[in-house]
């Protein structure tokens, strides 16, 4: 399995994983440099993207082919994407999840209250349409990167 940033031949197959797991679909303003993609061989078996605004970003749906899934794919997806928002030189990562809230916690993710979701954030398409009252919202403060 290798990790990179996605291309154009990759996204019909990240919509598909996305669609079949009944994820949101990424909006087509989102940078490509953005996406990330687990291959293997020429085929797409997990993705993840970030939406960056201002120092926050909002994690996209992490999917993963359900075949690969508890392979270490999605975790490998989410370091990936950390590294990513840290050469950005992010400060926080946010998410809206329902039910892989383990998941992400043992990433160090901590549940924040829906009140402390900063404007930048609660302001983002994905948070307005797709973050049930179920869900959990969590942050990620990420360490700067010294180079």
């Amino acid at each position: 399995m290798m990790i990179h940033r996605s291309t154009t031949d990759d996204l019909g197959q990240v919509r598909s994983l996305l669609a079949a797991a009944d994820l949101p679909t990424l909006p087509r303003s989102l940078p490509l440099s953005n996406v990330l993609v687990a291959l293997q061989g020429d085929v797409v078996i997990g993705a993840v993207a970030l939406e960056v605004r201002g120092l926050r970003g909002l994690l996209r749906s992490v999917v993963v082919e359900p075949q690969h899934a508890r392979r270490g794919v999605g975790t490998s997806l989410l370091q990936s994407l950390v590294a990513r928002a840290q050469e950005l030189s992010l400060r926080e990562l946010y998410l809206i999840t329902v039910g892989a809230e383990k998941f992400f916690s043992k990433a160090g993710f901590v549940a924040v209250r829906r009140h402390d979701v900063p404007e930048e954030i609660s302001s983002t398409e994905l948070y307005r349409e797709h973050c049930p009252g179920e869900a959990s919202v969590m942050r990620l403060r990420l360490v700067a990167r010294h180079v």
